[in-house]
């Protein structure tokens, strides 16, 4: 039994120490936050920049696209990607647009500031909490801080969801519904909020929530167009899904990644697993996600129309959601502030203080920024990642709540609780089988993966020239130039430069590389830097026989394919070699009457186009095709085609028009170039990676 002495006690440590973390925030994370861009806040404002603008933002996702767009506006951040943003959400900026990047993270900074308001006052009105104490666990989020720091998402996703939920326990279905589809159309997994209304039969919510839904992604289409959207939903999603969008073997605070780490092997990232097993990995994955999401549906009541029990429900919803999350950066475990607050008012009415104790210890560790080896060896890894087993005490917490409540005050039977379980276990099986077929067929691809000295995260465009492999490396100092040569390796430029060198074309003499900066992209010899070859210009090609230069010239992110005559002499003009209605993406050059590329028109998918004898910027029957490469010898074009989500490696006899498939495997070959024999493919595969992260290949095609 408490005095009102304990009382007094308690309420003025808790306000010491929401002094100290409200210091601390304005010290130190505000300060942080306010002098720098760092590294999310750029990804969103950048894109509704773009679309600001009325730029073909169509490739908007692929990596060096989105840098170079960043590079010519000078925006003081080293990377920068989209993926796997939605384009939806990056609209939330879109006001804020005609602000310098740091001056629109600042007012970005403050409006989430000020969403703290609101989201303290709903959740003083659901849970009965003191604004003190409301108070005092937001500012002990570590997450907050991060979402400050970085200028990312998530305040907003909290308040979404706040406020769904507190519309909805007061009788505004409809409302409730079209708050979570726009959270859900900004970050996906708030859609498991939508089995909450199902379970409860919810019709207005459901009907409000697809319409709302729908809504998002027409406008979101209207501004951004439908390719971009075609290759969130085709290509990235899937990968997302399986834990293989960001971060594949980082030892974060996620299942699959966790698994990635301890069962599956990757010749650069993970070499040595604790114990390479496909087979594990494909059981387990589904298994456990499913394990920890199944109490969070079957719990639901839906003749419960309490208070109490909607808001542990919905807690449940959202925790599971985080908890078997495949990308769980440190900021999104903000939102844990809603079901942390929920359960804080049940154990305090209850007067279960221990658990109490217990929940606030769960809170400070989900949040706090534990240091993480870049590559933990076997179960090592288990010891880097307690956010994850802390997000399962609390899960399992909540779910104890929500069963001994269900044994006390329901008795009912409901069909959908033996259907529900059927189509978990159904869904468990398949998800294993997929998951078996797509890992063991991408770790086919291992075979021609080159052991190469020096690599990034991202290893694009290679090229044989003498005995000497060049790529395009990505790694968080930026994108770098990379040869390897017979005693050593080349790197240019140097770490602390401030460009990119995004493409490149060689031959024995001469490399010409794109260095992208502000205010625009420029060729430029790497023997002779101080010469200009062309200015705004990208993807370069030297023809066969050295005289020409082709390359890509870009007007609001739309590409047109050039050619410079003689490009060695400064009087050489500029020539389009295609129309305005074809965006340009890149392109193959053996001469002036003989080159391929690929396009798209009128949002249509990308397809190839050839000019030789018997085309003229003709399009050939190769729908959803990219990256084509004229072989040496002029017999062949290898190029990749879309299928099932990724692009593959296709062949095609150019006298007969005859094709054929290099390889079937679920993951990406792309950018393919021949070597001098014209019967050997270097190329790039993210098999076994992160999606678009790709390595270096060699596969002879020709026997």
């Amino acid at each position: 039994m408490t005095t009102p002495q304990h009382h007094r006690v308690v309420s003025w440590l808790e306000r010491a120490l929401l002094l100290l973390t409200v210091s601390f925030l304005c010290i130190h994370t505000l300060p942080r936050a306010w002098r720098t861009l760092n590294t999310d806040f750029p990804n969103y404002y950048l894109a509704a920049h773009l679309a600001h603008e009325g730029y073909d933002t169509s490739r908007m996702y692929e990596w060096p696209w989105i840098e170079r767009e960043k590079d010519h506006r000078a925006i003081d951040i080293r990377v920068i990607g989209l993926l796997p943003i939605t384009p939806f959400s990056t609209l939330a900026v879109w006001p804020l647009t005609g602000f310098t990047p740091l001056h629109a993270k600042h007012i970005w900074i403050l409006l989430n500031l000020a969403f703290l308001i609101p989201i303290g006052w709903m959740l003083r009105s659901l849970t009965g909490l003191s604004a003190q104490r409301i108070a005092l666990a937001m500012f002990l989020s570590f997450p907050l801080h991060r979402n400050l720091l970085y200028g990312q998402f998530y305040v907003i996703l909290l308040l979404l969801l706040t406020a769904a939920c507190f519309s909805y326990l007061r009788g505004h279905r409809a409302l409730a519904g079209a708050l979570v589809a726009i959270a859900a159309a900004c970050k996906v997994f708030p859609l498991l909020l939508f089995v909450f209304f199902l379970q409860r039969r919810d019709w207005r919510a459901l009907a409000s929530g697809a319409l709302t839904g729908l809504s998002a992604v027409a406008i979101s289409i209207a501004i951004f167009g439908l390719n971009a959207h075609r290759t969130w939903l085709q290509e990235i999603l899937p990968w997302v899904m399986r834990g293989e969008g960001l971060g594949t073997y980082t030892a974060a605070a996620s299942i699959s990644g966790v698994l990635h780490c301890l069962f599956l092997s990757e010749p650069q990232w993970n070499p040595h697993p604790w114990h390479a097993s496909v087979l594990c990995y494909s059981l387990l994955a589904p298994a456990l996600q499913m394990l920890a999401l199944a109490p969070a549906i079957l719990l639901i009541r839906r003749k419960d129309h309490s208070k109490h029990r909607i808001l542990l429900e919905w807690s449940a919803l959202l925790t599971a959601a985080l908890a078997i999350s495949t990308i769980p950066a440190s900021y999104n475990f903000v939102l844990m502030l809603f079901p942390v607050c929920v359960l804080a008012a049940t154990l305090l009415q209850r007067g279960y203080h221990l658990w109490l104790a217990a929940l606030i210890a769960a809170y400070l560790g989900i949040g706090f920024p534990f240091p993480v080896p870049n590559r933990p060896l076997g179960l090592s890894v288990l010891l880097y990642v307690p956010r994850l087993p802390l997000m399962m005490a609390v899960l399992c917490g909540t779910y104890a709540l929500l069963w001994r409540d269900t044994t006390q005050t329901s008795s009912t039977r409901d069909w959908s609780r033996y259907a529900w379980p059927i189509v978990m276990a159904t869904s468990v099986i398949l998800s294993a089988s997929s998951t078996l077929h797509i890992e063991r067929a991408m770790r086919q691809e291992y075979a021609y993966r080159l052991p190469l000295q020096t690599q990034g995260f991202l290893n694009s465009t290679p090229q044989l020239i003498r005995n000497e492999i060049s790529y395009s490396s990505f790694t968080f100092t930026g994108y770098q130039l990379v040869t390897h040569v017979q005693n050593g390796v080349r790197v240019n430029p140097a770490a602390d430069a401030p460009y990119d060198n995004l493409s490149f074309t060689r031959d024995p003499g001469h490399t010409f590389v794109e260095q992208a900066s502000s205010p625009r992209s420029q060729l430029i010899d790497l023997q002779d830097t101080t010469h200009l070859v062309i200015e705004d210009a990208r993807e370069p090609a030297l023809s066969s026989d050295g005289h020409d230069l082709s390359f890509i010239r870009d007007d609001h992110g739309r590409g047109r394919l050039m050619l410079r005559r003689a490009f060695q002499s400064n009087t050489a003009p500029d020539v389009a070699l295609t129309p305005l209605q074809l965006n340009i993406y890149e392109d193959s050059f053996l001469s002036e009457s003989e080159y391929a590329f690929s396009a798209t028109e009128a949002g249509h998918q990308p397809q190839i186009y050839i000019t030789d004898a018997t085309h003229n910027n003709s399009p050939i029957t190769l729908e959803a095709s990219r990256y084509p490469s004229l072989s040496p010898d002029r017999r062949w074009m290898a190029y990749s085609h879309l299928d099932r989500g990724v692009w593959n490696l296709w062949l095609r006899d150019r006298a007969s028009g005859a094709t054929h498939r290099i390889a079937d495997v679920p993951c990406n070959q792309i950018q393919p170039s021949w070597e001098s024999d014209s019967h050997t493919l270097l190329y790039s595969t993210d098999c076994g990676r992160s999606i678009w992260f790709t390595a270096v290949a060699r596969r002879r095609v020709i026997p």
